[in-house]
């Protein structure tokens, strides 16, 4: 009985149940943005500036260092993160086995990646 009387209170003064609070997250942060921390031992070697969905492949402009086939390379952005290996990697659709800074290489890329996301070795 105490009970419907107290929802009757609660339609007629529109008290709402009290809900608990999220905890905040910091500006600039989203769900869907993952928390990336780049181990500082890896150098940025340069930024992807396009991406072919249909054949995989990325276009790096390389900013510092080089570039080797069978280096180890993290490619990190807004939600992209791995590590692959270089299995194939080109300059004007020529197979190549040495890149260096300042060169447009096209690289064969196990995921999606997005144009912006930074390249480290």
């Amino acid at each position: 009985m105490f009970r419907k009387i107290v929802d009757v209170l609660k339609e007629v003064f529109w008290i709402k149940p009290s809900r608990k609070r999220k905890p905040r997250q910091p500006p600039g942060l989203t769900k869907s943005t993952p928390r990336v921390k780049v181990d500082p031992s890896l150098v940025q070697v340069g930024v992807i500036t396009h991406y072919f969905d249909r054949i995989k492949v990325c276009v790096v402009k390389l900013t510092q260092g080089s570039v080797l086939i069978g280096d180890k390379l993290t490619i990190l952005g807004s939600k992209t993160k791995f590590v692959q290996k270089v299995w194939s990697m080109q300059i004007e659709s020529e197979d190549v086995k040495v890149a260096k800074k300042g060169q447009l290489i096209g690289l064969k890329v196990d995921k999606i990646v997005a144009v912006g996301d930074k390249v480290y070795k």
